[in-house]
């Protein structure tokens, strides 16, 4: 990877308001999912911001490197299936939290809504268009590599 290469952030913010409950599961979900693995760009973290533009935002941040072009083509393919598997982990522990205390999430990703968490099942864009989407690319690119050795 180069050393310039941009990083985006994953941000699952939760919809609505919070409860002094979800905020503590959301801190326990952030401290659980850092010692599961080893991450890329650093563990997801918690956030709760007063006074943002839309209020008060609270939810959990990953960094990842960026795919967008021209960049993609510069992302070492490993890094590219260990952000897949570090953000299905991510989204996995928002599932249980939505399942757990009733709340919905809303995804961005390098600023811009992907998505969605209800009653812990992903809409139709996180599910086919990010995650799908992304394991397709890499199976072509996988299977591409493989023919042209």
């Amino acid at each position: 990877m180069r050393e310039d290469h941009p990083i985006d952030r994953l941000v699952v913010a939760m919809a609505g308001e919070a409860s002094a409950s979800i905020a503590t599961a959301m801190r326990a979900a952030a401290r659980q999912l850092a010692g599961r693995r080893s991450w890329t760009l650093g563990p997801p973290e918690f956030f709760d911001e007063s006074g943002s533009r839309d209020g008060h935002s609270m939810g959990l941040v990953l960094s990842i490197y960026t795919a967008l072009p021209p960049w993609g083509q510069d992302l070492d393919r490993q890094v590219d299936r260990d952000h897949l598997e570090e953000v299905k982990e991510l989204i996995g522990e928002v599932c249980r939290l939505s399942v757990g205390h009733h709340v919905s999430f809303v995804v961005d990703l390098a600023g811009e809504s992907i998505g969605m968490v209800e009653s812990g099942h992903l809409d139709t864009s996180l599910e086919v268009g990010l995650i799908s989407e992304w394991e397709r690319v890499l199976s072509e690119s996988q299977s591409g590599a493989t023919t042209d050795s």
